[in-house]
């Protein structure tokens, strides 16, 4: 008996099961080595001992031993599971997270840090200089950025195993870009502002992104959906969403730092990009914030990927699950919400210059507004967040008051 209950040790030790017989021999003799060893109550696992069972379990937990919570799941039709189990919680439920948003603490150093990084790479100094924002203004006066502490949190969405949760409406505060640098580091900027407004001890935020936004589309054409995949535009190869084109004319090669490191941009004879490696920057990607001097050319071409696309009168059908038009486009008593940026970018090709641009959602659609051109031509705006929030792990859902769930 000792010895069956040292094999199925051994196996478990060890990860896998016996299949051929040399092996069956090889692991009772392990077995019989872990028994004695067992004994004593030490074990020794490849070159560790461990004084007991207890403690190699504790270091090396599998996945049925393991004390950590459980994955959360996700259907279409927006039921949360827990273990496998559909739970009380669905897609659009409201939680208690802004309980801990308004006992968290941000520090001066840190809203003046923001404000730093705001002034310093949002190009903001280049539309003072441009003339585009009165000078004589710093950023703070002009744009002011507060943590606000009313807002409600709906489930976004499960991702990675983990609850996701959004702000029930865009901030009211709000984030100005402007040219090659409004562009070059709109996705650290606006992050970098969810993340030190939102994070607390139960959450990690960011901004909501395009591919949040994609990947709960309804893409059936055939069925009320509408598939941006197909969004044409004739000046690229393929005529549609990801076709690309070359820009040679000295007046309209020129192009943010950062996209010289996107995925599916390219810059003079550069080679090509292996995009089955990876390389290079997503649409919602940044690595740091990038300080652009002054107006960068390519020395003889540039090459852009068609990764804009634009949806007007976003409807129920267009949506996996229906509340998500609630969530992203209007709220509950039908009205627009407030524009609101997507920390993300986009490029969309003309017949003589390249536009590129950064996401935004307003007015019932999905759309993305340029922040510059190939041709050096500069774009402005300023719009407000939305801030996404992922729980972290160890955080579980509570009990329902109202209609909000608690946090434990």
């Amino acid at each position: 008996m000792l010895i069956l209950v040292g094999v199925t040790l051994s196996v478990a030790l060890n990860g896998g099961l016996i299949s051929k017989a040399q092996e069956a021999k090889t692991k009772t003799e392990e077995a019989q080595k872990a028994e004695r060893d067992l004994l004593t109550g030490r074990i020794k696992v490849g070159d560790t001992w461990y004084d007991s069972l207890d403690e190699y379990l504790k270091d090396n937990p599998s996945e049925d031993q393991s004390d950590g919570p459980s994955k959360w799941g996700q259907d279409d039709e927006g039921n949360i599971t827990y273990d496998g189990e559909k739970s009380e919680l669905k897609v659009g439920d409201y939680v208690d997270y802004g309980t801990y948003v308004k006992a968290s603490s941000v520090g001066t150093n840190e809203i003046d840090g923001l404000y730093k990084d705001l002034k310093e790479y949002s190009g903001y100094a280049e539309a003072v200089k441009d003339g585009k924002i009165t000078t004589g203004k710093e950023y703070n006066e002009t744009y002011p950025i507060t943590k606000e502490e009313t807002l409600k949190w709906r489930v976004l969405d499960i991702k990675d195993g983990q609850i996701r949760l959004i702000s029930e409406k865009p901030t009211s505060s709000k984030v100005y870009l402007y040219g090659y640098n409004g562009y070059n580091n709109a996705v650290y900027l606006i992050d970098e502002v969810c993340n030190t407004l939102y994070t607390t001890e139960k959450g990690t935020a960011q901004n909501l992104k395009i591919e949040d936004i994609e990947e709960k589309m309804n893409l059936d054409d055939a069925n009320g959906g509408w598939d941006y995949h197909n969004y044409a535009n004739s000046y690229v190869d393929t005529g549609k969403y990801g076709g690309t084109k070359e820009y040679t004319s000295s007046s309209y090669r020129n192009y943010p730092a950062i996209f010289a490191q996107e995925k599916r941009a390219w810059v003079d004879d550069e080679e090509e990009k292996d995009l089955a490696e990876d390389d290079g920057l997503d649409l919602s990607e940044q690595a740091g914030p990038i300080n652009q001097p002054a107006v960068k050319k390519a020395n003889s071409k540039i090459k852009i990927t068609q990764t804009y696309w634009y949806k007007s009168s976003m409807s129920e059908s267009n949506w996996k699950n229906p509340t998500y038009q609630n969530i992203f486009i209007k709220d509950s008593s039908g009205s627009n919400y407030s524009t609101y940026w997507l920390s993300s970018r986009c490029v969309n090709a003309n017949s003589t210059y390249a536009f590129l641009h950064v996401r935004y959602v307003a007015s019932g659609l999905v759309n993305a507004y340029y922040l510059y051109t190939s041709s050096a031509s500069t774009g402005d705006n300023s719009y407000c967040l939305r801030p996404v929030v992922s729980l972290k792990s160890d955080v579980q859902i509570g009990e329902k008051v109202g209609d909000t769930f608690k946090l434990n």
